[in-house]
């Protein structure tokens, strides 16, 4: 009621749904002008899915300051709002003026706690993990187990690798569903992938590109280039060595549910708006008021998502989600990763044909 004008309530909610009208809605017909308190309310009464709200007020938050139907837009207790949403696990971020909803949440569910957390930053020995977590499953003895398991690391290599691979398929083994063990671990090898480099751009920028005086956010396609040139000269080897002297991994988690099986990627850091931009693109989370999401120049190719073209393939083949990945930025941390529902796998286990 404090923010919105009549006429840009009726704007506002057309751009949401070509069918809303404000005057025949209230009932006052086409000529005759509606309070603006009876306007306000009739937009929060049509629309009452909490997608929609998010969408009505990101399109509020893209036309803050601008003045259309003879009112500049004032939004009145935005911070207040935005907080409510943050509770709801709806993260904004200003340099999209976008929301994105986390996913990937805490829930309070039974798990293998005492492997909780596998650190394999270091020297690790796999077989010991491996037992000791067939010995923690089968003594839960539950076919629909529910468990997280997070695995910190730097990158992956064959040793982490084969051992990711190992965990995934015997745990979907206790539930019958061994059989996506491969595609499953493939989408996590390639979010993984896209993590280290995700950390690896942040510290060639670091002590590379920036102290010649390239950084991502004034010269991005010359930062490109020259980060694209340190793999193509040293692979990751060089860069893998600073991520280990700062420290700076990223975490796998992978959990099971009574309803799903969700596997997500944490970078305790975050990429530039650009890369968002190119990732959300990718991903199709795009809405059509972004325009800035239009075009991309080959020289920004390498941006965000490498690889996601190969996940959404399987994905799309795994689940009937019409977004199938799912990505959220944090001030400080980026999440992605994608959840694939119990009863999907399994008709889809029965729709298989035999293994011969």
């Amino acid at each position: 009621m404090n923010s919105l004008s009549t006429q840009q309530v009726n704007y506002l909610g057309e751009q949401i749904d070509k069918r809303f009208n404000l005057n025949r809605i209230s009932g006052f017909g086409e000529s005759m002008p509606v309070p603006r308190q009876t306007a306000a309310q009739v937009l929060l009464d049509y629309f009452t899915d909490e997608n929609d709200i998010v969408t009505m007020f990101t399109l509020m938050l893209v036309n803050e300051g601008e003045r259309f139907y003879n009112r500049g837009l004032l939004i009145w207790g935005k911070e207040d709002f935005i907080a409510v949403l943050r509770k709801h696990k709806w993260i904004y971020d200003p340099g999209l003026v976008h929301f994105l909803r986390d996913p990937f949440y805490e829930r309070e569910i039974n798990l293998l706690k005492k492997i909780r957390v596998l650190d394999l930053r270091g020297d690790f020995p796999p077989d010991d993990i491996i037992q000791e977590i067939a010995r923690v499953s089968r003594r839960m003895g539950i076919k629909e187990l529910e468990w997280r398991i997070s695995l910190r690391l730097y990158d992956v290599d064959r040793k982490s690798g084969d051992l990711i691979k190992s965990i995934i398929e015997m745990l979907l083994a206790r539930q019958n569903l061994q059989q996506f063990h491969g595609e499953i671990f493939t989408c996590l090898r390639e979010l993984a992938t896209n993590a280290s480099k995700a950390n690896y751009k942040l510290l060639f920028e670091k002590y590379h590109s920036a102290p010649e005086g390239i950084t991502s956010e004034t010269d991005y396609p010359e930062f490109l280039r020259r980060f694209k040139q340190e793999l193509g000269e040293h692979g990751s080897a060089r860069l893998l060595e600073l991520a280990r002297r700062d420290d700076l991994y990223y975490t796998i988690t992978f959990q099971s549910t009574g309803e799903a099986l969700e596997v997500w990627v944490t970078n305790n850091q975050n990429i530039t708006l650009l890369e968002k931009q190119q990732l959300l693109k990718k991903i199709g989370m795009q809405h059509a008021w972004e325009s800035s999401f239009d075009g991309e120049s080959d020289d920004l190719a390498e941006g965000a998502g490498l690889g996601l073209a190969l996940i959404l393939k399987i994905l799309g083949s795994l689940s009937q989600e019409e977004q199938p990945l799912m990505v959220v930025f944090y001030p400080d941390t980026m999440k992605i990763g994608f959840r694939l529902e119990r009863t999907c796998l399994q008709h889809k286990a029965q729709d298989a044909p035999p293994a011969r």
